[in-house]
């Protein structure tokens, strides 16, 4: 019996004990819980308190759309809260664009076009013209990419390099007939200035839609040759433009090297680069030749026998060219009877007139196919004297440059 109550008592006394364990764990995790829950309260508290002790405005969602300040609002806001404290003024707007800038990187999207890691040098500084101010360039990074029109060339300053300053592309035909090992392209968009000459003592005003050429040469991946020279050619017959030789001036290498390094490139940099203006001025004579060769002389028709109406033709085109500096080379009447023209209305007979076709040699000695109009007024009865009725214009085949042969 002694037994059976002292087995009572210690299941009874087990009983007591496992519950207060229990009671006890149960304390400890809820004690966790609050102690956790206290931590972040306290966190988000601190950061509300750091951010209004500086910062304007709170970082509570709810309240997120009353907080989106301008710039001009922010510095107001900041004015407020620090009316005689201008350097704090000063510390937390420079924090907020700061701020700012990060977020501004961190959604913008990112690029699979390859940019170089590294800021290369330039051998002399371009002034960056963006929008209404000007700032002056001595480091870029290059971007090539490829888009719909060809391969790009894209010079990023140091001073921004998000901003795609200038831009120069390539097409198969300029990466054809570019020297062997390298690629050269024509800026398609940027403005810049630059100093130019000998001694670079002249200033000179560059971009896209001018007289003046400026081209790139990617010698490797990271050597960029710009240079520049006079519009020649012109894309007459659909190929490329050229530079004349003596006109070439090399603007600036773009690399990663010292001093030496740019001195050296220079000098190596203008061979390779009149041999690429040279191609393309060997391709541009063959594409003018070719299309000039198919340009002939109309044959002369049977009012080409007239002598004088080829005499009075002759007379009237030789004077009215020569205001443009032009001299006349060969002329017929491709005409084989007069053509007569009447009132739609009446059927009444008002001229009659015939067309011929003249050569001429301009002033720049080249030499053109165009075509003349001589006209007779109807006077009831007959026509009258020969009257010119001028240079044929905007009319195939006239108005063509042909070979002078």
């Amino acid at each position: 019996m002694k037994k059976i109550v002292l087995l009572f008592v210690l299941a009874l006394c087990y009983n007591v004990s496992h519950a207060q364990f229990g009671k006890m764990l149960k304390k400890k995790a809820k004690e966790a819980v609050e102690k956790k829950l206290d931590k972040k309260e306290t966190s988000n508290s601190s950061s509300k308190s750091e951010n209004a002790s500086g910062m304007v405005g709170s970082s509570s969602t709810e309240n997120s759309s009353k907080t989106e300040y301008t710039d001009e609002e922010f510095k107001a806001e900041l004015a407020k809260k620090y009316p005689n404290d201008q350097a704090k003024q000063d510390l937390y707007y420079q924090k907020y664009l700061e701020k700012k800038q990060q977020e501004a990187d961190a959604n913008k999207p990112k690029s699979a076009n390859s940019v170089s890691d590294e800021f290369l040098y330039m051998s002399y500084p371009f002034a960056m013209t963006k929008g209404m101010s000007v700032v002056g360039v001595d480091r870029v990074k290059i971007r090539r990419q490829m888009t719909d029109m060809g391969d790009n060339v894209d010079l990023l300053p140091a001073q921004d390099p998000d901003y795609a300053w200038l831009r120069f592309l390539t097409t198969p035909e300029l990466e054809m007939m570019s020297p062997e090992g390298y690629i050269g392209y024509e800026l398609v968009s940027g403005m810049f200035t630059t100093k130019v000459g000998a001694d670079r003592s002249q200033t000179l005003e560059l971009g896209t839609g001018m007289p003046i050429l400026v081209r790139g040469m990617l010698i490797s991946e990271d050597v960029f040759v710009i240079y520049a020279g006079s519009h020649q050619g012109g894309h007459a017959f659909n190929v490329p433009s050229y530079m004349h030789q003596n006109d070439i001036t090399i603007l600036n290498i773009i690399g990663k090297g010292e001093q030496q390094f740019h001195v050296e490139w220079l000098e190596k940099a203008k061979p390779i680069v009149k041999a690429f203006e040279a191609t393309l001025k060997a391709n541009y004579d063959a594409a003018a030749k070719s299309t000039m060769d198919a340009i002939k002389m109309p044959k002369a028709g049977s009012m080409n026998s007239d002598a004088s109406l080829v005499s009075f033709a002759k007379e009237n085109v030789s004077k009215t060219i020569a205001k443009d500096g032009a001299k006349l080379l060969k002329l017929n009447i491709e005409s084989n009877d007069w053509s007569i023209v009447k009132n739609k209305y009446t059927g009444r007979i008002l001229y009659r007139w015939i067309k011929g076709a003249f050569t001429e040699k301009n002033k720049n000695n080249d030499c053109y196919l165009q075509g003349f109009l001589i006209k007779q007024q109807y006077n009831g009865s007959g026509y009258g004297s020969s009257q010119f009725g001028g240079v044929i214009h905007g009319q195939m085949p006239y108005g063509q440059k042909m070979n002078c042969e």
